[in-house]
């Protein structure tokens, strides 16, 4: 695929941006075909380079508008939080051109997967689980559910390798359910309380079961982390939802 401009990129394994199971969702927030001329290409994130994950090569990805400035926040926000400046983002694509079934939101421009973040030629985090996850160190875990974390702040829909295998090798993001805002904890979708298990335990070394269920043990669990972070009020408060996954981050990169 040398010499893309503008690329049109399905991800490795397949266009993604399916409903998390468990999630709310309406009509009116179903994914729809948008032409090109309703999205922006995007070669950096902020100053950091966008690389396709598939052959190592700079890429031009498309997104709409509303969609690429949340992107650039959270890489802004990613920044602030670690204290890290990665110069490249691994990616296999953001916006998908109409294929007859409009059922993703990379088709209407508003879905981006990422595979890594690099600096000087290194990695800081691998979404590459199908490269390292039979032999995981917790330093990669710790990295990959410190970055989940950051995302899961912006964005609602956050997919990862404990939602399926088709991704095993990046994170989906997309603005489906949160919208223009920031995310909400419901505790209904078992994307979410797949993060909040995982951060849990490779972040603050809490021994929960990654069950995807909002259930008792996890719940206890995340009460006395919550306590240690001196945060008050359930993760369903925006407030305390926003504060665990920030602290979160920070906890890697303090420890990193």
């Amino acid at each position: 695929m040398a010499g893309l401009g503008a690329a049109v990129l399905a991800p490795a394994l397949g266009a993604c941006g399916v409903t998390p199971g468990g999630s709310i969702r309406t009509p009116a927030e179903r994914a729809s075909c948008v032409p090109v001329s309703d999205t922006e290409a995007y070669a950096r994130l902020v100053d950091a380079k966008l690389q396709y994950e598939v052959n190592d090569r700079p890429i031009t990805v498309r997104m709409a508008p509303g969609f690429g400035g949340q992107l650039q926040t959270w890489f802004r926000d990613w920044r602030d939080l670690t204290g890290t400046a990665p110069d490249l983002v691994g990616t296999y694509g953001a916006w998908l051109p109409n294929d007859g079934s409009c059922d993703s939101w990379h088709h209407a421009g508003r879905a981006f997967d990422i595979s890594r973040l690099a600096a000087g030629g290194s990695d800081l985090v691998s979404c590459r689980y199908d490269r390292w996850g039979s032999g995981a160190t917790a330093g990669r875990l710790a990295a990959y559910w410190a970055l989940a974390a950051s995302l899961h702040l912006h964005f609602a829909y956050v997919l990862t390798y404990l939602f399926d295998d088709a991704h095993h090798n990046h994170i989906h993001v997309d603005n489906g359910v949160s919208g223009a805002g920031m995310s909400a904890f419901t505790g209904r979708s078992r994307v979410q309380n797949h993060a909040v298990q995982a951060i849990c335990r490779y972040l603050w070394g809490r021994p929960v079961e990654l069950t995807g269920v909002w259930d008792a043990a996890t719940r206890t669990t995340v009460r006395q982390v919550l306590a240690g972070l001196e945060l008050t009020g359930s993760l369903t408060r925006q407030e305390t939802w926003q504060g665990f996954l920030r602290a979160t981050a920070r906890r890697w990169a303090a420890d990193r």
